[in-house]
């Protein structure tokens, strides 16, 4: 399986124009500190869409221990699409207030159907934060690392929807974590036992540790030297999953991917 880290790069100015020259500095950087890596042909892509779930009407904000009316406590619900994790997929990851989380997905050609259901026929429920996509994405595989960079375009619906900024670069770092998926016919020597799997626990954090330490190496290599203006940079780092159990590694990239890209509330 392979692990992953991301890092949001942010435009303050969210001209389109700024962040193309952020790119264009990572690029420089990509291919000085990794002179063999190779560009792939074909450009990822991404969009994304977030609802916020409605303040019932009549509600009213418990106090704080100041006295204050607290801030409400939204649920959340994303539709991410990321080519290079699934080309036919769109997730749909929903965050129910002090309710499990739950990831599914649906067929690409339904996204917009789903989107038109929640900001039209469920308006009462659900509002439309904002759309983010990344068309022409570049990637590079520079053999113990795979980097993913675009630039992300915001879009609006409604009266403003002809406005097209940029608030930001994401970069994605991936890297090889533990073996290799061994065929379900062979035994890898170690029987099921306790302690077995205690060592499996073990060994899978020292591998979550050292792809940690591989993917931001490959960062600090990338903006070394680089001018990135009044840019301020967010990591965030896929959560840990299991490498016996098949189906973690998407589930822990759709959540990285949503939390990085639902911004600010």
């Amino acid at each position: 399986m392979k692990y992953s880290g991301l890092y949001f790069v942010s435009n303050p100015s969210t001209n389109i124009d700024a962040s193309l020259s952020t790119v264009s500095t990572l690029i420089q950087g990509i291919e000085t500190s990794f002179q063999n890596a190779t560009r792939q042909q074909t450009a990822w892509s991404l969009s994304y869409r977030a609802f916020r779930d409605t303040i019932p009407p009549g509600h009213q904000p418990p106090a704080g221990a100041d006295g204050k009316p607290k801030p409400y406590s939204h649920s959340y619900q994303h539709l991410l699409h990321l080519s290079s994790l699934s080309p036919n997929r769109t997730y749909v990851f929903a965050q129910p207030l002090a309710q499990q989380e739950t990831i599914t997905s649906i067929p690409l050609r339904q996204q917009d159907a789903h989107a038109s259901i929640l900001r039209y026929q469920c308006s009462a429920l659900w509002t439309p934060r904002h759309i983010l996509a990344v068309r022409e994405g570049t990637s590079y595989d520079g053999g113990l690392c795979t980097i993913q960079i675009g630039e992300l375009r915001a879009t609006r619906e409604g009266p403003q929807s002809g406005a097209v900024s940029s608030p930001g670069v994401v970069v994605c770092i991936s890297t090889p974590m533990g073996a290799e998926d061994a065929d379900d016919s062979m035994n890898s020597g170690y029987d099921t036992t306790e302690n077995g799997t205690a060592m499996d626990v073990d060994e899978e954090e020292v591998d979550v540790e050292y792809a940690q330490t591989v993917v931001r190496d490959c960062w600090s290599k990338i903006k070394q030297g680089r001018d990135l203006g009044r840019s301020e940079v967010r990591e965030l780092m896929m959560a840990p999953v299991s490498t016996n159990k098949r189906g973690q590694e998407q589930e822990a990239m759709v959540r990285m991917w949503c939390d990085a890209l639902r911004m600010r509330g």
